[in-house]
């Protein structure tokens, strides 16, 4: 990169610096302060006497803010919290602001509220003062870039760019910053380009010139790479191919990024094998997208075959077309903004269908069985050789099922501070060579400690924010609790008094959970109020890089206390497998974080599947995607435990089984004997029976009077039964249980489906030989 374009990126990120300056002194804000204290800190950076670099960065500053008419310098309320992104978001107005922080590594989801608590003139003195030590340890190099942008992100996430103001004020400084260096590189490459610096005397012919391009890459495959996978050895590699697939998105986008002579700042969104960016619209760049493109796949055929596929899409487009409409031509706005993103995702779905030439066809044609033998895990034909991890049984793999292997062993621990061996790794790296587990094009990923990092090859950080070195920061939700096959025990408690015994049913789950409408969302999500003045680029940044935190950053959080692997967290979908009670707890818990965040208006389906322990990676999988399916065909909003039988609405399931009728059923049947358990099991016989009488019409009528009949004698029966001191008791669970009985069939579901997860809950199973071996 030209030292040039270096010095512009690093004036396009210090340039708001003046608002945090002024702030700290208790003054409305002053650009000009801030240079005054940029030359003072870092007087080696001259390039603001530089007018067409100012010029520069003045209207990428104004476009990134999707403001034609620039940012005002006075402020009504220059200490006012960032205003929730969500305010502006569908079609109800809100009012909720976040709270100050400064990222950690443990920071909380911060759910946005309606008290508005200001950020103090002291908070800016702090965060004026951490800069100021980072700005002496860091040079303004290239290779510092990384560094600068995560600490913008730390610094200035929840740091308003405009406080209080109505179009601007829940645009965090940092994003701003964030987009105006994205935005004056962009600028810069398209005026060298076309040769054309007339362009910058009014700022109203570059609005409408055609010079960038949102471009965007879909790797297809995931799913199937990750999960479609069959032997004993699947399920120590499910968590190695996830991350690896993580690592090569990122690793896409750093490649074609370094080939275009762009910062990572020109990438919007990177999650779920997708990315957006914002590039320069030049015969150059469509040069190097399509030789990047052919490359990558290339690479793809010959380890993966035709498994996965990157493919690329872009779209020109004009800065007027992602700023803020007037109120004439805002029909139009909106119609030419979702055009653009529409362009790019025809690009790459029309590159899907028809993937390859006739020559790659017919190559592929040729290949044949190579091998009488196949891969073990992925069934891949030719080069198999067998390997043998320490006491594991040997098998046949093909490369790269070998190489992850190694990845897999390497990587599948768990935090333990006072075992090397156990540790858990932050730090990986992409170097060249072809040694290793191949990542791309001549290059291979390696999972490496911060000491031993080398400095010859990439270097990337996994979810530590506070990291202080020129590492690329990524998120990744990976929490893992245990190894796979340990959960099902898990789901297991000693029985009291018994310990060959154990209470609950050995069983692991699997969650599959997506966001509903995801993609409606982003490209028309803030066009909703005041005829679309909220649909900028700036705003679906800011969703979706709120989005990602949530889903590969904040997600760990929800899954520390349980037990339980996150397989994959994409920007949008979740899959984890762990005990069944922790599973269920999760993701109640992600959808109660997920409403809270959004303030109600995105919601999300799931499917969980309870599977015994020997039950294969990818049925698990199947299944539990035909639940999430299910819960998607019931409105959304909804989730399918077990079976498609007990689909219901979230708010539900939560308030009435988890929260609601099974807390119910615990409160009475937690002191019973084992006659509680079969009295139980008859509950849930007739529910059934009346199910099949009522709403599937079997059975003539005198079918359904006698199973009213059988309930009131057994409950009769019970109640008879019962100790004087639980008489009183009972007699609450009985009325309750017949208002659920002669209540709708949702609630009889309800009530199924709580007392099948309570006797899931008690079920008394033996140890197994090698269980009860272990506890001696």
């Amino acid at each position: 990169m030209k030292k040039e374009k270096i010095d512009l990126i690093y004036c396009a990120l210090f340039h708001n610096l003046g608002r945090i300056v002024s702030r700290s002194l208790g003054q409305s804000d002053d650009i000009d302060v801030g240079k005054a204290w940029l030359k003072e800190q870092l007087p080696q950076l001259d390039l603001y006497e530089d007018s067409r670099a100012e010029q520069i960065i003045s209207l990428a500053s104004r476009i990134a803010s999707g403001v034609d008419a620039g940012i005002p310098e006075v402020l009504v309320d220059g200490f006012k919290p960032l205003a929730d992104i969500f305010n502006t978001f569908k079609e109800d107005k809100g009012s909720r602001y976040q709270k100050f922080e400064v990222l950690t590594d443990d920071s909380e989801l911060n759910i946005a509220s309606h008290e508005a608590v200001d950020i103090s003139q002291d908070c800016y003195e702090e965060l004026l003062n951490i800069l100021t030590e980072k700005l002496q340890e860091l040079p303004l190099e290239e290779e510092s870039l990384p560094s600068f942008f995560n600490l913008w992100r730390i610094l200035f996430s929840k740091v308003p760019l405009l406080p209080g103001d109505k179009d601007l004020g829940d645009l965090s400084l940092a994003e701003h910053s964030r987009l105006t260096v994205a935005f004056a590189t962009v600028i810069f490459d398209y005026l060298e380009n076309q040769g054309q610096d007339s362009l910058l005397d009014d700022a109203s012919n570059l609005y409408t010139e055609f010079a960038f391009l949102l471009a965007s890459f879909d790797l297809s495959g995931i799913q199937d790479f990750i999960y479609n996978i069959a032997s004993k050895g699947a399920a120590k590699q499910l968590k190695a191919r996830s991350l690896y697939l993580d690592f090569m998105s990122e690793h896409i986008v750093d490649s074609l990024l370094e080939q275009l002579a762009l910062s990572r700042a020109n990438a919007l969104y990177v999650g779920g094998g997708h990315a957006y960016f914002i590039l320069p619209n030049t015969a150059g760049t469509e040069a190097v997208l399509k030789e990047f493109e052919a490359e990558f796949n290339s690479f793809l055929l010959k380890h993966f075959q035709t498994g996965l596929y990157v493919a690329f899409g872009w779209a020109p487009f004009a800065a007027e077309q992602m700023m803020k409409p007037s109120k004439d031509s805002a029909a139009d706005y909106l119609k030419n903004y979702r055009e653009i993103y529409q362009q790019t995702s025809r690009m790459i779905s029309e590159k899907k269908i028809s993937r390859y030439d006739a020559a790659t066809l017919q190559e592929l044609n040729k290949g044949g069985k190579q091998s009488e033998r196949e891969c073990e895990i992925c069934h891949a034909v030719g080069d198999i050789e067998e390997l043998r991890l320490g006491d594991e049984d040997a098998q046949n793999l093909c490369p790269i099922c070998r190489e992850l292997r190694w990845f897999a062993a390497k990587i599948h621990t768990s935090d333990d501070s006072e075992n090397p061996e156990r540790r858990d790794y932050h730090y990986f790296q992409i170097v060249e060579g072809e040694k290793g587990l191949p990542i791309g094009p001549g290059a291979v990923l390696q999972a490496v400690v911060e000491e031993n990092s080398s400095v010859s090859g990439r270097l990337y950080v996994k979810n530590k924010p506070s990291a202080n070195n020129a590492a690329i920061h990524v998120f990744i939700g990976d929490r893992q609790a245990a190894n796979i096959e340990e959960y099902a025990g898990m789901s297991q408690k000693e029985t009291e008094g018994n310990e060959d015994v154990n209470r609950g049913i050995k069983r692991l789950a699997v969650l599959r959970l997506d966001v509903d409408n995801l993609g409606a969302a982003f490209m028309a999500g803030f066009s909703e109020q005041d005829g679309g003045r909220y649909n900028t680029l700036a705003r679906s940044a800011v969703f979706s890089q709120q989005m990602s935190l949530f889903f590969k950053f904040h997600i760990n959080q929800f899954a520390e206390d349980k037990n339980l692997t996150i397989i994959y967290a994409g920007g949008d979908d979740v899959f984890a497998i762990g005990s069944w009670q922790d599973v269920i707890k999760f993701a109640v818990e992600i959808r109660q974080k997920f409403i809270a965040f959004t303030n109600g208006k995105l919601t999300l389906s799931a499917g969980v599947g309870l599977y015994p322990d020997k039950t294969p990676i990818h049925l698990m999988a199947l299944d539990a995607g035909q639940l999430e399916e299910a819960a998607k065909d019931n409105g959304k909003d909804s989730i399918s435990v077990f079976n498609e039988r007990y689909t219901f609405k979230f708010n539900d399931f939560i308030d009435g089984i988890y929260k609601g009728k099974l807390e119910d059923i615990r409160r009475y049947f937690s002191g019973q004997k084992e006659r509680g358990i079969a009295f139980l099991y008859r509950l849930v016989e007739l529910l059934q029976l009346n199910d099949e009488a009522m709403y599937k019409g079997h059975g003539p009528a005198d079918d359904r009077k006698m199973n009213v009949a059988r309930l009131a004698y057994l409950l009769a029966r019970m109640e008879d039964e019962a100790s004087k001191e639980e008489k009183e008791h009972f007699r609450e669970f009985k009325n309750a249980f017949w208002d659920w009985y002669k209540s709708s069939r949702k609630t009889q579901r309800e009530a199924e489906l709580a007392l099948i997860y309570y006797l899931y809950e008690i079920r008394k199973e033996q140890k197994d030989d090698a269980v009860r071996k272990q506890s001696e």
